[in-house]
């Protein structure tokens, strides 16, 4: 008989644990042992346990996937590598159509006033349609507040508001009465004296001359050089600096009324001299601000003209009517010969109003002042010391600062022919 193999060494059972196979630490570190494995168990019975999701694929297939797959999508729009979520173009689309809407209706009232002030035609009519309808909503959403309160901090509040009204005082300028037949000298008539000049207003330092200026962009450059110039003198004061408004006029209102801006300024102002132009922008058959009812012709019609002579009458008076005398500078001659006879059609209205008001306005001829040396357009002349320099703008139509220079020369000029300016200096030294 074959003989019994040897008895093979006892192993621990296969699913004893480790800890039970390994020889048995020490007293301390079996303590230890046991309060961690206590640990364990009670953290696994804790823990909830998550059900497995179903699938319909048989277990352990794990599905391939697709490139496309890489970043999760969601129904309201795509996903980046960051799981940020991708507005559609549609999305940005109506986003920006609210923003233009919105951005519409806060300038709405300005946009209203420039479609007003547009020149006559369909394009002004529909602009017109749509910035009024605009501007309604505006209101009454009271989207035009924050604008509105912005004008007014920056001082203009009245930047939107739509006036046409040409509101001037009745002229004082009563018609000439028919002149009488004089009668046959005799022998015995003697002549009557001559009467003497009215005294000139005297001005001192003390008391000196208010001057004011304004106008369109013509009275710009000549404007600063009258206040240099008065700034110059000791009995001259220039008030309200130059008050010139581009692109304005007297037969548009609508853009910048001047009638009741030189009302309100004369009123505040309390200037003695008023130094005006206008014209520039008025060679234009189109007005604004017409009595109801009425209409004109074109330009340099008699309708036209009437018009505008009671305009140009209206702002004279206004000034004369608050103590001042009005100083209007004449459109000069320009390059273009068609716009200089259009000039020369607004000088001959204001020269005539002014020659009406002797003592109260003086107009300023710069058309000769500025002509050539055989009578037309130029942009040099020789100043005061015989040196040739340069007097209009490149435009040919406004005035360089040299040209200003002479322009104030001459209001200078007129103004110690008609005030006295100089008779303080006599009673100082004495």
């Amino acid at each position: 008989m074959p003989a019994e193999p040897p008895d093979l060494p006892k192993l621990p059972p296969i699913r004893e644990s480790a800890e039970q196979a390994l020889p048995m630490p020490e007293e301390g570190l079996q303590d230890e042992a046991r309060a961690a494995r206590e640990n364990r168990r009670e953290t696994r019975r804790r823990a909830p346990r998550e059900k497995a999701p179903r699938d319909s694929k048989p277990r352990g297939h794990t599905p391939e996937r697709r490139a496309d797959d890489a970043a999760p999508r969601d129904r309201g729009g795509r996903r980046d590598e960051k799981d940020r979520r991708l507005s559609t173009a549609g999305h940005a689309l109506v986003v920006s159509v609210l923003a233009l809407l919105f951005g519409a209706l806060l300038m709405a009232p300005g946009m209203h006033k420039a479609s007003f002030n547009g020149q006559p035609g369909m394009k002004r009519d529909v602009s017109l349609a749509l910035t009024g309808g605009l501007a309604g909503v505006s209101h009454a959403l009271l989207l035009d507040r924050p604008r509105q309160a912005v004008q007014n901090a920056a001082g203009r509040g009245d930047d939107d508001r739509i006036d046409v009204a040409v509101v001037v005082p009745s002229s004082t300028v009563s018609p000439k009465p028919k002149p009488r037949p004089k009668p046959k000298a005799t022998a015995t008539a003697t002549a009557k004296p001559t009467p003497k000049p009215p005294a000139k207003v005297a001005f001192t330092p003390q008391k000196k001359l208010r001057l004011w200026i304004a106008g369109d962009s013509l009275v710009i450059t000549p404007g600063y050089s009258i206040v240099r110039a008065a700034g110059a003198s000791p009995v001259i004061q220039s008030v309200g600096g130059v008050d010139g408004h581009v692109a304005t006029g007297l037969t548009r209102p609508d853009v910048f009324n001047w009638f009741t801006h030189i009302r309100d300024e004369v009123k505040r102002l309390k200037p003695k001299v008023v130094v005006l132009n206008f014209g520039g922008n008025d060679d234009k058959s189109y007005m604004t601000g017409l009595p109801e009812g009425s209409s004109i012709g074109s330009f340099a019609s008699p309708s036209w003209s009437a018009e505008y002579r009671r305009r140009v009458a209206g702002v004279m008076d206004t000034v004369n009517r608050a103590g001042g005398v009005v100083v209007w500078i004449g459109l000069p001659i320009t390059r273009s010969e068609a716009q200089t006879q259009r000039f020369d059609t607004v000088n001959a209205i204001v020269q005539k109003e002014a020659k009406a008001r002797p003592g109260k306005a003086i107009f300023v001829d710069t058309y000769t002042m500025f002509a050539g040396d055989k009578g037309g357009f130029t942009e040099y002349l020789e100043n005061a010391t015989g040196d040739t320099v340069k007097v209009r703008a490149g435009d040919g139509v406004h005035f360089d600062t040299e040209g200003g220079n002479l322009i104030a020369r001459e209001v200078l000029k007129q103004l110690n022919e008609l005030f006295d300016l100089t008779s303080w200096r006599n009673k100082k030294s004495a």
